[in-house]
């Protein structure tokens, strides 16, 4: 796009004329400088006082000032972003916000506001991942926490959200209102739970509860209570002595473990029980419950004789054995724990301790479900009887549940050493276990040094395991060790079956994906080609890494290998149409492919109307193509071109752009200003733009009044020479018609000259221009000329020039004369030169001229250097007759601007200095100024 290429130029030489304006300032603001080098600390500062006082519009308005200077500052990106996130437009907010990520990525700022601007869009996965990038920073920042588990509560995922408010809780324990959401949130699941039925991951939550909150005594009624439903009386017994010890005299506990004695007929623990809780209270209420149940112990003892008997023994003799043996075995077979621990203690104070005694305590706690001090007596037992296989066996036990349950609890750090002294006192089997829970361990705490130490212990046993040399893989990678990372995924290909082998490379491809995604971001684009080629060494066929590797290829800028692996993707996957849309984009390289690649996507459109990549393939290559057709002159193929792609691109605003770029070039400039300016430039781009649409709209119009005027001096006369010159133009579809007065006068008089000119283009190669004129005095009395102009493909495009003239001069001379010329354009450049043959009185003149421009913006938006060098002086000069320096060496230097003022107001400005021999000896020096105005309408 022209004014696009432009636009570097235009900024210097803007740049330029403003040095030394800007001078001084900078000297002023030289202190400030050195505390805020650029100035854009104090704009960020200005912007945000404006935004906290409300006043946002204010404050854009500075910000967008600041952009044009500051464009890659981070701050001031991060600040528009906040602004739009406050008029609620999302994907502004976003786009600014990444630029502010890109130009700085530790800008916390930004990544709050994309938090939000996520959230509120709803785009919950991006919002989320934006949390994690904070927390990387900021892992306790416990409002980021609550942030997350919100989003993932909007996203649905409450599985996630549950076990962050878990995690959070436990970082936070002295968080009343952390626990507090907590706890609500737990009760309301667990209370879910049981009117669905699931009764035991509703146990599972209330004994969480328990252990969160040991001092609320709803959580053991709870549970009690859901182990009741769940026919499990033993249990719910246990919670209801654990609640008594804490909350002494509860009166809803001491029901509750009334009942469940009651319905094990248990009389002889439970009224021992309602009289030791009479004297914490409630006195009358468990008086009438004990006389209730006395009633029902008595009506239950009619039948046991036996009992009542070895009883009354071992009253009288608490040393008896055989006595103790069958209370105690009678006890322990009903049930009653707490009678036959009281039983053993009797016999034990009678008879003394032994370690058949300690185990069959041990054994008693075990069956009430004591299990501290069940395993408190096993530790004690294993410390006094260390080989005893049994005990041993018991603390392996003990420890690995445990060690279970810190896991479960997520305390890896202390599960740890219990682990280890698994290891120390376990079998084989134990020892497996425990390397195994270790492991985890060490992952879990992403300690994955140790992590591996422990994998390569377990390998040991298991060298052919296939799972290990995987899990050995994911552990070098999170340590980044990526090539031992492949080498240890590579060694299972070789240890198992191929249908496994499928299975492998699946994850084998999403490990490198990561690896390759990350060397990609940051711009290591040759080691990561050297991974997908690892890749498809083993898995040739994969699509992602096909992909990969045309993308990586493309970025190392080397088209022979991109071609190369889309081919083999193309032959590998068929249907998949990405090959076949890179492999046309290959084409495109050559830009005589053009052609071939914008109908091979237009038949591909026809079978698959709607896939979104071949319609931007088609409307990218169609947007070249017209380029291409406009630079070579076949500008209605353009339009048609872009027209087809516009079908399915309606909206596509580069495209719309291109098509009136091609209706500039046919000279249709109301409908080129009717396309181009649907474009949005960018900031820096947008003035340049402006002008450019100020020469389309000038140029729409069909009429145009010129003003000209020369003035003239020669260096050794203080005498000024003028011309002035008045001309109308007439524009039409093909036709442009022109009448011209040229007035001059001079000592001896006034001279007028009328002159007529037509222009014609004939098609977009070809243009013809024929001009007459007759004169009273000072010019030609005579001059006609014609000229026909065609556009050549040679030198990548060139305008070739043919005329001819002739001149009745005002001493009676005839002046016939042919040009010959070429123009060519390197935008932002303008390069002609002419050759004129002019021929007086038999005698062979010629003038060898050059005329360079450089557009700014437009073509009426430019700097001209002129000159030229010959035997005669330049037609322009025998036009005007200022001198008649024929035969001699004549030379002109010259330079000047050309300005559009508004749509339709243009001006120029040109100064020439000639020199021409005047005699044998001297040298002349001749100054001109020509200066017009132009207003079309």
């Amino acid at each position: 796009m022209n004014w696009i290429l432009k636009n570097k130029a235009s900024i210097a030489a803007k740049q330029f004329l403003t040095l030394v304006a800007l001078f001084g300032f900078m000297v002023m603001s030289h202190a400030q400088t050195l505390e805020d080098p650029d100035g854009s600390v104090e704009l960020a500062t200005q912007v945000k006082n404006h935004y906290q006082s409300g006043n946002w519009e204010t404050g854009k308005k500075i910000l967008d000032e600041g952009l044009k200077k500051y464009p890659k500052d981070s701050d001031l990106k991060m600040l528009s972003g906040r602004y739009f996130h406050q008029k609620k437009q999302y994907d502004k907010a976003r786009y600014e916000l990444k630029k502010a990520l890109d130009f700085n990525a530790k800008n916390v700022d930004a990544k709050q506001i994309l938090v939000n601007v996520e959230s509120e869009s709803k785009r919950y996965s991006s919002a989320i991942c934006y949390v994690n990038e904070l927390l990387e920073v900021n892992p306790y920042w416990k409002g980021l926490w609550q942030k997350k588990i919100e989003l993932y509560e909007q996203q649905g995922n409450n599985v996630e959200a549950n076990r962050l408010r878990k995690r959070l809780s436990q970082i936070y324990p002295k968080d009343v209102k952390i626990q507090q959401d907590y706890t609500y949130t737990t009760e309301m699941r667990a209370n879910a739970l049981r009117k669905s039925g699931r009764i035991d991951e509703a146990i599972a939550l209330s004994t969480e509860l328990v252990k969160k909150q040991p001092d609320n005594p709803n959580h053991y009624l709870t549970l009690i209570n859901d182990h009741l439903k769940a026919g499990d009386p033993y249990t719910a017994m246990t919670y209801a002595e654990r609640g008594l010890n804490q909350f002494s005299g509860n009166i809803q506990l001491v029901n509750k473990k009334s009942g469940i004695l009651a319905d094990q007929k248990r009389y002889d623990e439970l009224l021992p029980f309602l009289q030791e809780q009479m004297k914490y209270g409630n006195r009358g209420v468990l008086q009438e419950q004990y006389n209730y149940y006395l009633l029902e112990a008595a009506r239950h003892a009619k039948d046991r004789d036996p009992s009542t008997l070895y009883g009354k023994i071992f009253e009288s003799s608490p040393g008896n054995e055989e006595a103790f043996n069958y209370v105690f075995n009678n006890a322990v077979g009903n049930q009653q724990y707490e009678e036959a621990l009281h039983i053993l203690t009797r016999y034990r104070r009678a008879r003394g301790g032994s370690k058949n005694l300690s185990l069959k305590e041990l054994m008693v706690y075990s069956r009430m479900g004591n299990i501290s001090r069940a395993e408190s007596l096993t530790k004690q037992l294993f410390t006094q009887y260390p080989g005893d296989a049994d005990l041993k066996s018991a603390y392996v036990k003990i420890l690995i549940n445990e060690a279970k349950d810190l896991m479960a609890d997520q305390r890896f750090d202390e599960a740890i050493p219990v682990w280890d002294l698994v290891k120390r006192y376990g079998d084989n089997e134990s020892f497996k276990t425990a390397d195994n829970a270790l492991y985890n361990a060490f992952v879990e705490l992403k300690d994955y040094n140790n992590a591996l130490n422990t994998l390569n212990s377990i390998q040991l046993d298991d060298p052919d395991n296939p799972s290990l040399n995987i899990r050995k893989a994911d552990l070098y990678f999170q340590l980044k060790r990526y090539e031992m990372a492949l080498t240890s995924y590579e060694q299972a290909f070789t240890q198992v079956t191929e249908e496994q082998r499928v299975k492998y490379l699946s994850g084998y491809g999403e490990m490198l994906t990561i690896i390759v995604k990350e060397l990609n971001e940051q711009f290591r684009y040759d080691e990561s080609m050297t991974y997908v080629q690892r890749w498809l060494q083993h898995d040739p066929v994969n699509l992602t890494a096909l992909k990969y590797a045309v993308n990586l290829a493309f970025q190392r800028k080397n088209p022979q290998e991109m071609k190369m692996y889309a081919q083999k993707g193309n032959d590998a996957h068929p249907d998949e149409l990405y090959f076949k849309l890179k492999l046309m984009e290959i084409d495109t390289l050559d830009a005589e492919n053009y052609a071939q690649v914008y109908n091979g996507l237009q038949n591909e459109l026809l079978e698959n109307p709607y896939h979104q990549e071949t319609i931007k393939a088609f409307a990218d290559v169609s947007e070249k193509y017209s380029i291409y057709l406009i630079k070579n002159s076949r500008s209605e193929e353009a339009v048609a071109v872009a027209d087809a792609a516009l079908k399915y691109m309606p909206n596509q605003k580069s495209l719309l752009y291109t098509k009136g770029m091609a209706f500039e070039k046919l000279k249709k400039f109301d409908s080129a200003y009717a396309y181009q300016k649907t474009f949005e430039p960018s900031l820096l781009e947008l003035q340049e733009f402006k002008q450019h649409l100020h020469y389309l709209k000038y140029k729409s119009f069909r009429n145009e009044i010129a003003v000209y005027h020369l003035r003239s001096r020669f260096g050794d006369q203080d005498i000024l020479s003028t011309i002035s010159t008045l001309e109308y133009n007439r524009f039409g579809a093909k036709d442009t018609y022109t009448g011209r007065i040229n007035y001059a006068g001079r000592d001896a008089g006034k001279g007028l000259q009328f002159q007529a000119e037509w222009f014609r283009n004939w098609d977009e190669k070809t243009r013809t221009k024929i001009d007459a004129a007759w004169a009273s005095q000072f010019f030609p009395s005579i001059a006609v000329n014609a000229s026909v102009y065609r556009d050549f493909p040679v030198l990548e495009g060139i305008e070739a020039e043919l005329g001819a003239g002739f001149r009745k001069l005002p001493e009676g001379e005839s002046l016939p004369n042919a040009v010959v010329g070429a123009t060519k354009v390197l935008d932002p450049w303008r390069l002609n030169l002419r050759l004129n043959n002019f021929f007086l009185n038999g005698q062979w003149l010629y003038n060898a001229s050059t005329n360079v421009r450089y557009y700014l913006s437009s073509p009426k938006n430019y700097l001209t250097a002129i000159g030229s060098i010959g035997s005669s002086p330049d037609v322009d000069l025998i036009n005007y007759q200022f001198y008649n320096g024929f035969s001699v060496l004549n030379s002109m230097v010259g330079a000047g601007f050309s300005h559009l003022i508004t749509d339709s107001v243009s001006t120029g400005v040109l100064g020439t200095w000639y020199h021409y021999k005047s005699n044998d000896v001297s040298y002349r020096n001749l100054y001109n100024i020509y200066m017009n105005l132009n207003v079309s309408f």
